[in-house]
């Protein structure tokens, strides 16, 4: 009897695919072509400052997440009172579960950042928070679909797409400029053809996650390295520079002093590095991501994409969680002390 159960499930379901086909090409309804964007979209400006969709995005998340606390906290007051010397018990649902994840990663700081903890938790909380909901939010219908469908070309005069080369598909005359259109008259008709023949549509979207976008990985990630510098400098004192330029060794001979100030110069490089580190590792893994998931959806609509979304949950709680223990680690490792430069 389960059998047959399944087995009418499994045909009502490949049904409903065929009818969604069936009915898309009866109505005539165009499936945008997708486009690959590494440059994030400008949709407004403000005065000379030009918004993108990712800054956009990311004004949203943290609207998102300060409402979030404010909401999880406002009871807190009143609790605090009505418990008195008692243990604090959460009286909802969702405080409990924001201080679960809170207590989980403030466990986990602790557990590497020692008596540091109280400096480094605030930071690589956000961080945290702040990159899984970037990430999640991508996945969101409506994220990278609800914008302004155009012409490829169109779209490239009206100037909701950035400057950057878009991968299209369409051939190069059709994406030629306003201005040298304007500049050459016997071009017009050329635009008129393509603009004639041309069946493919590209949606400038109005959110894009800012971990898709290469300047907020970047910024996060020398935010990252600007911050370990100073937590080296608080723990160590001025001697903490000296990693970068160590003299030390001429003390025991020229070649342990070249040798010095060879092993100097490597750390000046991974601590630039490190900036390209993090901003390339976040930036490639979710940007990959939403392509896949855009072309699979062009591909075959519906149903083909759903295994690579939950895929895409774990990649994006996974890098998460690799930038938060970067952050943590390489704060940790500039404040402990090499030899006469560690003091307490």
């Amino acid at each position: 009897m389960l059998k047959k159960l399944l087995t009418v499930r499994n045909l009502v379901i490949l049904l409903a695919i065929v009818a969604l086909f069936v009915v898309s090409s009866l109505l005539g309804l165009k499936v945008p072509s997708p486009v690959v964007s590494l440059a994030a979209e400008p949709i407004f400006h403000i005065g000379p400052l030009t918004i993108t969709n990712s800054l956009f995005t990311a004004w949203i998340i943290m609207i998102l997440l300060i409402v979030l606390a404010l909401l999880t906290t406002r009871r807190m007051p009143k609790d605090l009172a009505r418990a008195g010397d008692q243990e604090l018990v959460p009286s909802s649902g969702l405080q409990n579960f924001m201080e679960m994840i809170v207590e989980a990663l403030y466990n986990m700081t602790q557990s590497i950042g020692g008596r540091w903890t109280p400096k480094f938790f605030p930071i690589v909380a956000t961080i945290f928070i702040f990159v899984l909901t970037s990430n999640w939010l991508g996945l969101v219908p409506g994220f990278g679909s609800i914008g302004i469908l155009e012409h490829p070309h169109v779209a490239g005069q009206t100037g909701f797409v950035a400057n950057g080369p878009i991968l299209t598909g369409i051939p190069a005359t059709a994406t030629e400029s306003h201005s040298e259109t304007s500049a050459k008259p016997e071009a017009q008709d050329e635009h008129a053809a393509a603009e004639k023949h041309a069946d493919g549509y590209i949606v400038v979207p109005f959110f894009r996650p800012p971990s898709t976008d290469l300047n907020f990985t970047l910024a996060l990630g020398l935010m990252v390295v600007v911050l370990s510098q100073y937590f080296g400098v608080k723990a160590l004192g001025p001697g903490y520079f000296r990693k970068f330029f160590d003299t030390s060794g001429f003390k025991q001979g020229a070649f342990n002093g070249a040798v010095g100030i060879f092993v100097s110069i490597l750390e000046l490089i991974s601590e630039i590095a490190r900036v390209l580190s993090f901003g390339f590792r976040l930036f490639g893994n979710i940007f990959a991501g939403e392509v896949l998931l855009g072309v699979m959806a062009f591909l075959i609509p519906y149903i083909a994409s759903l295994p690579f979304y939950g895929l895409e949950v774990f990649v994006g709680f996974i890098q998460a969680a690799v930038f938060m223990m970067l952050a943590l680690v390489f704060f940790v490792m500039a404040t402990v002390g090499h030899g006469h430069e560690e003091h307490h």
